[in-house]
């Protein structure tokens, strides 16, 4: 897999784990990724096995909200539509 360097904005990944930051490669806990989602609320997914993985999900994420920035701004300005009946 190719490296994927995080840009300023992008989001984070982390464990919720007891261990040091320095052990999580070798850590069985899952990833955990936090950003800010078309709406620019902040979402958090959980469930990436690997740094690799954490880091290209948080790019995927990047990439379909820098890609539809009205759909962006139409959700901020008028928020999720709810139905109800």
């Amino acid at each position: 897999m190719a490296t994927i360097n995080l840009v300023r904005g992008m989001g984070s990944f982390f464990k919720e784990c007891e261990h040091p930051e320095s052990r999580w490669p070798r850590c069985p806990h899952e990833y955990k990724i936090r950003y800010r989602n078309a709406a620019g609320r902040q979402a958090e997914e959980s469930g990436s096995s690997t740094q690799g993985k954490a880091k290209a999900r948080l790019a995927e994420t990047h990439q379909a909200r820098k890609n539809n920035p009205h759909k962006a701004e139409r959700i901020q300005k008028y928020s999720p539509t709810q139905f109800k009946q």
